[in-house]
């Protein structure tokens, strides 16, 4: 995909976004009855073997005792609830700083002419169909039996009721539902807005099992350096026990108060996680039918392991933004039912993605 040098913009040392999409983070229940209960992360002792490659495996040891966390469901449970709010920033407070005044202007007027476009429309019917796909549970979906998601908005709603896992992800970006094109209409309004912040918007995901149990589930994985020795996984909890109550609760000293379990807090899905799945709708980075990347400035996978826009391929952030008066030019009017342009929603869809960016428009004034 060849940057398209018409109309160069100009050169900037610094360009920083706002993040454009804002979610909280995801507390997990367990669905007994009509009563959610919260789901609770408990650190507690395994015998396991090892599986460590040849050069680190030890032909003494067997055993490989470690201290670790899991999450399971509660027995009588029929399934799992998951809710987390999100909240839009508008297209036109996106741009935090750039020292550019020039290119500071081709993109302010980049994201104004956005706002009533077609490109935009797309990206929001794509983060819909993120949302009523189920792609914030991540692991949890291989649970499924159904899925019922709700997302509320002033007083409206729009749901993906009792869609079969993966059902809606296997149609790619195409044949959306009409409830997916009310929430789609609802980011775009809130993008489009110029009096702030939008309405927010509530989502509620229940998991049904096909049978009920103590199923263990998938928060977040926390990664932390400097681990204990035989410390194996710490995961995401909210209101986590306090390190003198969990001193307390080993027991050290006390032999009758020593506790084979310790309850660590609720589990959940935290925000990064849960945003970086809803922006799992990039197809434009190669040629084909290929599986969507979250949207990253060079297209970085870390399912893949690769760079998929790497810089001075041509189809990078950093090798879009100086045609960006271009871009400009490319978008199409909201309802002209035109055809979209990959590079501006990928450009656009970067800056609501939100970070800073060095050496941005590097190769301007071509």
């Amino acid at each position: 995909m060849a940057t398209k040098k018409k109309s160069g913009s100009g050169s900037a040392k610094v360009v920083a976004a706002m993040r454009g999409i804002n979610v909280s983070d995801a507390p997990m229940c367990s669905i007994v009855g009509k009563e959610l209960l919260p789901l609770e992360v408990m650190r507690h002792g395994i015998r396991g073997t090892q599986n460590l490659t040849p050069g680190k495996f030890d032909p003494n040891k067997l055993a490989n005792i470690q201290i670790t966390e899991t999450a399971k469901t509660h027995p009588q449970a029929t399934g799992m609830h998951l809710r987390f709010a999100l909240q839009v920033t508008p297209l036109s407070r996106l741009l935090t700083a750039c020292d550019s005044a020039e290119v500071r202007a081709d993109i302010e007027q980049f994201l104004a002419r956005a706002a009533n476009s077609e490109e935009l429309m797309e990206l929001c019917r794509r983060y819909a169909r993120r949302v009523f796909s189920g792609s914030f549970l991540w692991r949890n979906l291989t649970l499924a039996h159904s899925l019922d998601i709700h997302a509320r908005c002033a007083g409206q709603t729009a749901q993906a009721l009792g869609e079969r896992p993966f059902e809606l992800a296997e149609r790619g970006f195409s044949e959306y539902t009409e409830d997916e094109m009310k929430l789609a209409r609802w980011l775009q309004s809130s993008f489009a807005s110029q009096a702030g912040l939008g309405q927010g918007i509530k989502v509620s995901a229940k998991v049904h099992f096909s049978n009920a149990g103590a199923f263990e589930v998938y928060p977040s994985q926390m990664y932390v350096s400097g681990k204990p020795q035989g410390f194996a996984r710490p995961l995401y909890k909210l209101n986590p026990v306090s390190p003198s109550d969990l001193n307390r609760a080993r027991g050290d000293k006390d032999v009758h108060s020593f506790m084979d379990s310790i309850n660590m807090g609720q589990a959940a899905i935290r925000d990064q996680k849960v945003g970086n799945a809803i922006r799992t709708i990039d197809t434009w980075y190669a040629p084909g039918n290929v599986p969507p990347i979250a949207i990253e400035p060079n297209g970085a996978s870390l399912s893949d392991n690769e760079f998929h826009r790497r810089p001075e391929s041509g189809n990078s952030f950093f090798d879009l933004l100086p045609g960006i008066r271009q871009l400009t030019q490319d978008l199409k009017p909201e309802g002209s039912g035109m055809q979209t342009s990959p590079d501006a929603m990928f450009v656009l869809a970067v800056f609501i993605r939100g970070g800073v960016f060095g050496d941005a428009g590097k190769s301007g004034n071509d």
